[in-house]
């Protein structure tokens, strides 16, 4: 009985590795896995055809591991690469997500045992993958979701409501007091600011009655009011 199950599972792994290393099932194995994991990469969250992808590339490698030529190098990175692609799309980003493609790509030839027929096939793939890219940049105009994590999109300007914190572009053309005499540099008082200013001469006395000519940054200059 028991000669009997290992005859049988025997027998299903040899149709299995035969099924999945046949050139159009391989090749569909591989496309499934790449073009999914670029829908992926426009999904907010994990999605379906996102895990299809990784079972697909779990299929494709294991299919071929069965045929004898047991690499252990290529089982490492494979396991490396899937896991790095998923860090890279739940938590850390763009480097780690990468990092994991680049082992996964080197696997998959290491595994594959025919560059010539494994480059064909990425050939073809990549350029489905840039016709799937085009379709989701420019017809549906989506984001990557996972790359807001590493690029700044947020505007910093004036007009988005951001002022520097030394800015005192507001002065200019205010007046104000002088608290200390100015030789050439003192202190002024806005309102109830205390102000460093620099005279436009050489002196300005104390409690003067000035008016803000010039600002460059933190710099304020000063002239004395007419009477």
């Amino acid at each position: 009985m028991a000669v009997t199950r290992i005859i049988l599972v025997g027998s299903a792994l040899a149709a299995f590795r035969d099924a999945v290393t046949m050139p159009i099932i391989a090749f569909i194995l591989l496309a499934i896995f790449f073009l999914g994991l670029i829908y992926q990469l426009f999904s907010e969250n994990i999605s379906i055809i996102g895990i299809l992808s990784i079972f697909s590339i779990i299929i494709y490698f294991s299919g071929h591991l069965l045929i004898g030529g047991y690499n252990g190098m290529s089982l490492a990175l494979f396991i490396f690469g899937i896991l790095f692609i998923v860090i890279g799309l739940t938590m850390t980003g763009g480097f780690t997500f990468m990092t994991g493609i680049v082992l996964l790509l080197a696997s998959i030839l290491l595994v594959s045992g025919n560059l010539i027929l494994s480059f064909l096939y990425f050939l073809i793939i990549v350029l489905l993958a840039i016709l799937e890219w085009v379709i989701f940049v420019k017809n549906k105009k989506r984001k990557i979701p996972f790359l807001n994590r590493l690029i700044l999109t947020d505007a910093t300007d004036a007009e988005s409501g951001y002022t520097s914190f030394d800015d005192r572009s507001y002065l200019l053309g205010e007046t104000a007091v002088t608290v200390t005499p100015l030789r050439p540099s003192g202190t002024i008082r806005y309102d109830d600011q205390r102000i460093d200013a620099v005279a436009e001469g050489s002196y300005i006395a104390g409690n003067v009655r000035v008016k803000v000519i010039h600002v460059e940054g933190t710099r304020v200059v000063v002239r004395p009011m007419e009477d």
